[in-house]
């Protein structure tokens, strides 16, 4: 009874916890996906086949540069680091919660189905003990 108790509280254990990190991984990656869009139409994060943007003076061709005090009415956002870059950059820094999420559920359910072949093998040796000792008690009556 007491193995059984354990195996339950273990398995409802596993149970929340995969729940909680496929949950986490979906919202992870909706925000994602809403900084990514967010990015790109600012400008930030470039596809493969779009253009670095640079200064139109010919002398000068180094990437938009932020002044030390930058007006935030008059201008579109230009960010300030690189959204994608590792390991500063927040959608860099979500993707790899995201992976670490994946990775939690994934030993997750490998220690489920690992304790649940331990559970059983405990239940059959039981069985099979327990057969043994009726047995045994039998033969001396």
């Amino acid at each position: 009874e007491e193995a059984t108790e354990i195996r339950n509280l273990g398995k409802q254990e596993n149970k929340v916890a995969l729940k909680e990190a496929r949950e986490a991984q979906v919202a992870l990656a909706n925000a994602v996906a809403v900084l990514k869009e967010f990015y790109q139409s600012s400008g930030q994060i470039k596809e493969s086949f779009e253009l670095l943007q640079r200064r139109v003076n010919a002398r000068e061709h180094a990437p938009i540069d932020l002044p030390e005090t930058p007006s935030t009415w008059d201008s579109g956002y230009t960010g300030v680091a690189d959204p994608s870059k590792q390991p500063e950059g927040i959608v860099a820094v979500l993707e790899q919660v995201s992976a670490d999420f994946s990775r939690m559920a994934s030993e997750t359910e490998a220690q489920e189905s690992s304790d649940q072949a331990a559970y059983a093998q405990d239940m059959k040796d039981c069985d099979i003990e327990k057969a043994r000792r009726t047995k045994e008690s039998e033969m001396k009556d």
